[in-house]
């Protein structure tokens, strides 16, 4: 597992909490499907109290999330060999792998890095509710030597040199 969000009272917010830190294994059911798994070592948690009108007491709220998810956040773990995604759209995995590890890539990229790294068999699919997630295995040096290679082949190409990337500092008024 790599995501719990759980509704509750104090006492079931703290023994969930304490279970995912001492990586207990979880029972998850979802639309009729048993789950069991733990959120692994050191999961982060995020608790919060919601008041809600005419109870005397909030609502407790927690967020428990894996390592290998919260390591997905920019500049975290750049040598990771696994990064989780909640979307597993072309131009969603595109985006996030580029922050993620500083790719230099043109949104019009997407489709085709979607399919070599689906080709190669880097993608994943993982279950989710109310999300399509998905894991892509691979490191920044792995993901740059597979946009080298489309460009190489010509598969996907740069803008025409007459398109300025950048703003030349000698044409300052």
């Amino acid at each position: 597992m790599h995501f719990v969000s759980v509704f509750g009272g104090d006492q079931e917010i703290g023994a969930i909490a304490a279970a995912a830190v001492d990586e207990q294994r979880f029972v998850v059911h979802m639309n009729g499907v048993e789950f069991v798994g733990t959120l692994g070592e050191k999961p982060i948690l995020y608790r919060a109290s919601l008041p809600i009108p005419g109870r005397k007491r909030p609502v407790r709220h927690l967020v428990a999330i894996s390592q290998a998810v919260f390591e997905t956040t920019l500049g975290a773990d750049a040598e990771a060999k696994r990064t989780i995604l909640f979307d597993r759209s072309p131009s969603f995995v595109l985006h996030r792998l580029a922050v993620r590890f500083g790719l230099p890539v043109l949104p019009e990229w997407a489709e085709w890095f979607d399919s070599e790294l689906r080709r190669r068999g880097l993608v994943e699919e993982l279950i989710g509710l109310n999300c399509s997630p998905v894991a892509v295995k691979g490191n920044k040096i792995r993901m740059l030597r597979i946009l080298s290679q489309g460009l190489r082949r010509r598969e996907i190409e740069l803008p025409p040199e007459e398109l300025p990337l950048f703003a030349d500092p000698s044409n300052a008024a």
